[in-house]
């Protein structure tokens, strides 16, 4: 597979500068208007951004992409993935009217001095969108470093993990589709525990990781067989674990389990709905119960 080494790093590279661009844009907006309304749509949009400056980058580079490349399929995905999961998150906030756990990086009121507030207004708020850009550029490296090897060829190896990605993209979009229209109930319960979310507490944040692992290693063979640099590979090992780490124990998976327990404990139902849906992988037992 011919392929020039020395591209690895322009399509990285790329894609991490217009990453950084998108937030840039994002952060002085936010900062300008004070709402975190377009967070997430410009954080998760990044990706979606820096998918295409690497495929630029490598045209320029290498010559005219294929149709029918893992690199294609990459960014076909990532761009689904970025698009459905922004465009979905900014609905949602704007329905919801703030994330809660974004108003700590804003002043409490007009009198909080800039920078020595509470807040630290915008210092920490700057500080919040530079990890959501190195998060961007480094989850979505798979994508971005595939565009160096436009030649590649497609492999079942490949090609199962990208069946891997999709099926992880899927399931992310009907949990938030379900979670939506249980939210939408006036009835509901304080937990949502239909559909999907028989098998898991977050199978949201389950399709998420599916996804990157799919991608990462659907990006591993053919980096491999085209001697990409150590540090590529490493990127795109980092990505799924990233992920992980993030949703599973960060910022996802503990905010929300903390914020059940603090509403239902000592709730006899919430005790065996605990009980009975895994935290985050769904086992045989709750897999079956959510298919009767």
């Amino acid at each position: 597979m011919p392929v020039v080494s020395a591209v690895f790093a322009p399509c990285f590279s790329a894609a991490s500068k217009t990453i950084l661009a998108v937030n840039l844009v994002g952060f002085t907006i936010t900062a300008v208007t004070q709402t975190h309304k377009i967070t997430d749509l410009c954080g998760v949009g990044a990706f979606a951004a820096g998918a295409l400056s690497s495929r630029l980058a490598s045209s320029a580079s290498v010559g005219a992409l294929s149709l029918s490349s893992p690199s294609t399929l990459a960014t076909s995905l990532v761009a689904v993935w970025s698009a459905r999961l922004s465009g979905y998150l900014f609905r949602r906030v704007c329905v919801v009217g703030e994330d809660k756990r974004l108003r700590q990086f804003f002043p409490e009121d007009e009198n909080e001095p800039m920078f020595t507030g509470p807040s630290k207004f915008p210092i920490n708020l700057a500080g919040f969108w530079s990890i959501q850009a190195t998060w961007a550029a480094v989850v979505g490296a798979p994508a971005y470093l595939l565009a160096a090897v436009p030649s590649a060829a497609l492999t079942m190896p490949t090609t199962i993990a990208f069946g891997i990605a999709a099926a992880g993209l899927v399931l992310e979009t009907v949990a938030d589709y379900q979670k939506s229209k249980w939210y939408a109930q006036k009835n509901r319960k304080g937990y949502c525990e239909t559909g999907v979310w028989k098998m898991s507490r977050h199978p949201n944040y389950v399709g998420e990781v599916m996804f990157w692992s799919g991608m990462a290693a659907a990006a591993l063979s053919p980096l491999m067989a085209a001697n990409a640099p150590a540090w590529s590979l490493g990127i795109c090992l980092a990505s799924p674990m990233l992920t992980y780490t993030l949703v599973r124990h960060v910022s996802g998976v503990p905010m929300l389990e903390d914020s059940l327990t603090k509403k239902f404990n000592g709730d006899a139902d919430f005790q065996q709905y605990l009980r009975d849906v895994p935290i985050f992988w769904p086992t045989p037992a709750s897999i079956q119960r959510a298919l009767v």
